[in-house]
């Protein structure tokens, strides 16, 4: 046996199972011009398909930015074919990517770098591509798209989480477009979905049924001062996609802008809400409180005029001072106060 590291493809069809009991034989076809696709894809971008298994492929690659390239290309000209049929009868993939070592023998590989690549397809959207935390370092930079960042995830049968990255597709929906609010009386839905959170004492829980359209650390003397704490960590989410299930914050107008959200019981910080219209559609929720807070890792850092001095967070996320931020400006230009110095 000899183990090496590579860039591991996989792929497998979504919802296989539901359009051969539509139509087998059709099916079958679409699916053998798709693998045929994926097969060609992957040799054009110097990789190696290994096995296929049903409706899955595996393959690998010596880049992981080949790898990344061929999954991209295969989603977008699948998405071509695709837009010819009816939505029920178009044949998707999921792919994941992942850079691992794997064990060669026999012609064919093995370990958790395979393992791992096939738990990371199992995230992706229909249609779309998504990559370990590994890959994204290797090929941030070096490719055309951009990435969402998931967070760290656990996934079935892999005992630590693993960092994810969704590939933007500009041919597809992603983000909140591809994941629509629905109805939370909706018996029908699947209640597992719903992002869940709480205060300390459990006072007041909520669900959220929609991802976060940005995430951030905030330094401000606000913020600060509000969790006793030397930063404060956020997700933006639409107001609409948010419903507390037990319990209902109490609210402090902390400036001309916005409110707080807390526990009355136990001081949980919990939201933040701004007064402006065009923001009112929007909730700020306190990232540590949520179930899975390490799926929401932040993206940015604000209010870096107050970070104290001996806070060190060794990261490369864009930062910016309160006074440079184009939506906070316009927010309190709206209540008349220009002056960054009264902002506090």
């Amino acid at each position: 046996m000899k183990r090496q590291l590579a860039a591991i493809l996989y792929a497998d069809v979504a919802g296989y199972s539901r359009l051969t009991g539509l139509d087998e034989e059709k099916t079958h076809r679409k699916l053998d011009a798709g693998l045929n696709l994926l097969t060609d894809v992957i040799a054009s971008h110097g990789g190696q398909k290994i096995h296929e298994a049903g409706d899955a492929i595996l393959a690998e690659f010596q880049s992981a930015t080949s790898a990344v390239n061929s999954a991209v290309e295969f989603q977008r000209r699948m998405t071509m074919r695709n837009a010819q049929l009816a939505e029920h009868e178009r044949l998707e993939f999921r792919v994941g990517v992942n850079l691992g070592e794997v064990i060669r023998d026999r012609d064919d590989i093995y370990g958790d770098g395979v393992n791992l690549a096939a738990r990371i397809q199992e995230l992706a959207e229909p249609g779309g591509v998504c990559i370990s935390g590994t890959v994204h370092e290797q090929v941030a930079g070096k490719v055309d798209q951009a990435f969402d960042d998931l967070g760290h995830r656990k996934v079935k049968n892999i005992a630590h989480s693993i960092h994810v990255y969704r590939v933007h597709l500009s041919d597809m929906p992603t983000g909140v477009e591809a994941q629509p609010f629905f109805d939370f009386d909706n018996k029908a839905i699947d209640r597992s979905s719903l992002i869940n959170g709480r205060c300390l004492c459990g006072d007041i829980c909520y669900e959220i049924s929609e991802p976060a359209i940005a995430t951030g650390f905030c330094h401000c003397r606000m913020c600060q001062r509000a969790h006793g704490a030397p930063v404060s960590a956020w997700a933006a989410i639409r107001a609409k996609a948010v419903r507390f299930t037990k319990g209902e914050p109490k609210y402090y107008k902390s400036s001309l802008i916005a409110e707080r959200g807390f526990c009355a019981n136990c001081g949980s910080s919990l939201t933040t809400r701004y007064y402006a219209p065009e923001w009112a559609e929007y909730m700020g929720i306190k990232t540590a409180t949520l179930d899975n807070p390490e799926d929401f890792a932040p993206t940015c850092h604000l209010g870096i005029e107050s970070q104290l001095p001996w806070l060190d967070i060794h990261d490369d996320l864009p930062r910016t001072r309160s006074e440079d931020s184009p939506e906070l400006r316009k927010r309190w230009d709206a209540v008349g106060a220009p002056n960054p110095a009264d902002w506090t």
